[in-house]
């Protein structure tokens, strides 16, 4: 379990750094401009860093639980993610991402309630 939740918590640190990073760097444009703005940004290449030791943790995850166990777990990130993007990137939580998480919470809390 804690290989499925180090991938959890690691990839949602990644994904802010991401975001993070290509906010101050804004607006991208997809050419070599953009991509040279992407390479040099130091946020985003340890969002990426991030991203790819959370798969490694991620593989291991899979080694320990099936694919259909493991993989609605990973909707616990949702939840975590509005947080950290509205504590650290000043994002606002609307209703219906709220909602829209509860029901996704709720879907998996019946997925593995009824099992």
């Amino acid at each position: 379990m804690i290989y499925l939740i180090l991938s959890i918590i690691i990839n949602i640190i990644g994904q802010t750094l991401l975001k993070y990073g290509v906010n101050k760097i804004s607006p991208l444009v997809f050419d070599l401009g953009g991509l040279q703005k992407i390479i040099s940004s130091p946020l985003i290449l340890g969002g990426i860093g991030l991203y790819g030791i959370g798969a490694i943790f991620w593989i291991f995850a899979l080694s320990k639980f099936n694919l259909n166990i493991a993989y609605p777990l990973l909707s616990a990130s949702y939840i975590f993610i509005i947080l950290s993007s509205w504590i650290f990137l000043k994002e606002p939580i609307t209703w219906p991402q709220i909602i829209g998480v509860a029901l996704i919470s709720g879907g998996v809390y019946i997925l593995f309630g009824l099992k």
